[in-house]
Formats: structure tokens, C-alpha cells, sequence
């Protein structure tokens, strides 16, 4: 079974996107990290005052960042993924999502996954989001705790 759900993850790109948010889910910060490529790196394009402002994040600091989390506080739930995927070994995951802190909707926005098929595996080089709604607007979608 163990070989089977191995072979799984080597082909399919989704499987390492939601072991990411599993992992932010259940507050795994060693099931998150396992996913990003040595060279990982986040962005995020948030709304500031009539403008936009695009800001990169470290690993270090989105790490430090899930240390201090129960599972729980971050369930990020998305919508219907479009993926792009090459023999080569790159691939791409563009969906909605809803983020929902500690139960509460926060916010929502497009997450974009860019991978690579490494000799381990799919990892995870680039995650870019926005992140320009606030959820008390009402422009967040809810959706279920379930939906993938």
C-alpha cells in the first residue's frame, strides 16, 4: 500500500499541493516543508488602499510563522484547481481558495502552485496568491471543510 501511495505522489503534482495544506491544517510544519524545493519561494499581491503591492515571503519566516500554530488556525480550502502538467516535470496548480483563521473566514483570493518532478519527487518551487478581499465583504466563497 505504501509503495502504491508513493507512486501516487511521484506522479500527480496535487497530491504534494495538498499535503502542503493538509500540513498547514493540522499545524505539521515538518508535512508542510517537505513539500518546497530547496529553492522555494512565496509571493502574495495584496490590495493597499487604492493600489496593489506585491510582497515576497521567506521560508524562514512562513516557518517560523507555522511553529506557532494548533491545528486548526489555518484551513485554506480550495476550489475547483485547474492543473497544467508537462512529461517533462514541471506543472502548475491555479485555484480559488477561502482562508479560514482558527474557523473563521479571513480572506480569498487565486493560489497559483508552480512544481517541479525532482529525483524525489514533486516539490514545490513557487507559491503566488492574492489576497485582496477581506472575508467580512461577503466576496469570499465558502466551501466546505472537505472540498479539494
Amino acid at each position: 500500500m505504501i509503495a502504491v501511495l508513493i507512486a501516487i505522489a511521484a506522479s500527480d503534482p496535487t497530491v504534494v499541493v495538498h499535503q502542503l495544506i493538509d500540513g498547514w491544517r493540522e499545524a505539521d510544519s515538518a508535512k508542510a516543508t517537505a513539500t518546497w524545493a530547496p529553492q522555494f519561494r512565496l509571493f502574495t499581491l495584496r490590495q493597499d488602499g487604492d493600489g496593489k503591492r506585491l510582497e515576497e515571503d521567506t521560508p524562514k519566516h512562513l516557518s517560523k510563522a507555522m511553529a506557532g500554530l494548533k491545528p486548526g488556525d489555518w484551513d485554506i480550502r480550495l476550489g475547483e484547481a485547474v492543473l497544467q502538467q508537462d512529461g517533462t516535470g514541471i506543472a502548475t496548480l491555479w485555484a480559488p481558495y477561502t482562508f479560514y483563521m482558527s474557523g473563521k473566514k479571513s480572506h480569498c483570493g487565486i493560489e497559483n502552485f508552480t512544481l517541479y518532478r525532482l529525483n524525489d519527487g514533486w516539490k514545490i518551487v513557487q507559491f503566488a496568491d492574492t489576497h485582496l478581499w477581506n472575508g467580512s465583504e461577503a466576496q469570499c466563497i465558502d466551501r466546505p471543510a472537505d472540498h479539494r
